[in-house]
């Protein structure tokens, strides 16, 4: 697996050296990458599709999208984009770019959910048959963002970002704080792209349109955010197709998660392997909601690496003889996902997953391993999404998700997760290019091994101010 890995990477990275060599000086169009392909390639459009958040809070700077040839440049030439309101600064031969949001969100559960403020799951009702419906106002969904444009370096162009949350360690935290989501910076041209940093996994990358940052994990929407060092290369033959292909040497523990696990679990000693190949069919179309996009996009995925557990060990007694004290996982995965423009104002997004040991990956309901004979947890989930844009101000979205492990890797006792799934559909609305609104209802059903099941409603209303 470790040969493996190194292997892809150094591949990839090899490749990537000999063309470059042979390439001086470069051929560039655009600046840094469009920040959404770090997701999906570089057909994405920067919407809530891709990106860490809702449409309001798109982690990359949407007035530089609307009108781009390409989905996202940082900048075309050296001059200072128009501010729209925003903070920018001179740095250089780049410009820093500060804008941000407010939002107060409601969440309205007819029952208890892990985690109230933004349901992953249904816990189980209660035994005595009391009301456990929930009702929680926040804001911790609030955001800060930088985005440099940087200089030319030997015919690349330069960039970062960077977007924070106002909410405490990890996406279950009940307190506020400083959450980093994504803070990389980039290289790139017309053929390639580096980039290093805190950024979204390759492997299931797409996200649902909805309103929690937590963007239906759990539920069918697997992939997270590690440190990562990646390399992508693209291939555009001709106006009406794109290939990207994409490697990344991972963090195998994703922080934004809470590891909820009795044992320590952390890294085998090698990163994890992720390789992502990405084709764009159809010319660039200008569709509503200010969008350019391909009318299809597909990709697909694969990860490898390893994680250990070791048994929280106080005294000599506290050992199990029938368990190892330490248990090597091997993590790996397929994922498969998918936009499609039908019309320009209607579409689906898909995605789909299987694979073992992905409980860092927001896959199986975040199961890894089986707490009683720490085996590996295989599983698959998966979502789809029909979205309509009523016009530039006004988006729906309705869509079902779910994931199930394979009921033979639970444990036959104690709190495992058979399955989980989620009926949603949001609605967001500019009311001004400032403020915006949005609403969202799930339906959700949770299934357990040996506990009861539990199914509710849950409603969202938000409002979010950039600025």
């Amino acid at each position: 697996m470790r040969s493996l890995i190194w292997f892809g990477f150094l591949f990839v990275f090899g490749t990537a050296v000999v063309s470059a060599s042979a390439q001086n000086p470069f051929s560039v169009e655009d600046a840094t990458s469009e920040v959404n392909s770090v997701n999906a390639g570089s057909e994405a459009e920067l919407d809530g599709n891709t990106a860490p958040s809702q449409p309001s809070e798109s982690w990359g700077d949407q007035d530089l999208v609307a009108k781009s040839d390409q989905p996202f440049n940082f900048i075309e030439s050296m001059e200072v984009p128009s501010s729209d309101g925003k903070m920018e600064l001179l740095l250089g031969a780049g410009t820093l770019k500060a804008s941000g949001t407010v939002s107060i969100l409601t969440v309205n559960g007819t029952q208890r959910a892990f985690v109230p403020w933004s349901p992953l799951f249904l816990l189980p009702p209660s035994p005595f048959g009391l009301d456990t419906s929930t009702f929680e106002m926040h804001a911790r969904q609030s955001s800060f963002q930088l985005l440099y444009d940087g200089p030319k370096i030997d015919g690349w162009k330069t960039g970062a970002l960077a977007k924070l949350y106002m909410s405490n360690s990890s996406l279950t935290s009940d307190t506020y704080g400083i959450l980093p989501i994504v803070a990389f910076g980039d290289m790139r041209n017309d053929d390639w792209r580096f980039a290093i940093g805190l950024q979204p996994d390759l492997f299931a990358p797409r996200d649902p349109v909805v309103i929690p940052m937590t963007l239906m994990g759990g539920a069918g929407n697997a992939g997270t955010f590690r440190g990562q060092i990646r390399l992508e290369r693209f291939w555009t033959p001709t106006e009406n197709f794109q290939a990207t292909l994409q490697a990344a040497l991972s963090d195998p523990i994703s922080t934004v998660l809470l590891d909820a696990t009795r044992r320590t679990t952390e890294g085998n000693g090698w990163p994890n392997l992720e390789i992502r190949g990405v084709l764009g069919m159809g010319p660039k179309e200008e569709l509503a909601g200010g969008r350019t996009e391909r009318p299809v996009e597909f990709g697909v995925a694969g990860l490898g690496g390893q994680i250990r557990n070791t048994q929280n060990v106080f005294d000599l007694d506290d050992i199990n003889p029938n368990i190892p004290v330490r248990s090597v996982i091997n993590v790996d995965g397929l994922s498969v996902d998918t936009k499609i423009n039908l019309t320009a104002n209607t579409g689906l997004i898909g995605e789909g997953y299987v694979g073992q040991g992905l409980g860092n990956y927001a896959g199986n309901i975040f199961q890894t391993y089986n707490p009683e004979t720490y085996a590996v947890v295989r599983g698959r989930g998966g979502f789809l999404e029909l979205f309509h844009y009523w016009n530039d101000q006004l988006q729906m979205h309705v869509g079902y998700g779910f994931e199930g492990p394979l009921r033979q890797d639970l444990p036959a006792v104690g709190t495992g997760i058979l399955k989980n799934s989620a009926y949603f559909a949001s609605m967001f609305w500019d009311v001004t290019k400032f403020l915006q609104y949005s609403f969202q209802v799930d339906y959700r059903q949770t299934d357990y091994v040996t506990l009861n099941d539990n199914r509710g409603f849950v409603f969202y209303n938000q409002f979010v101010m950039r600025y």
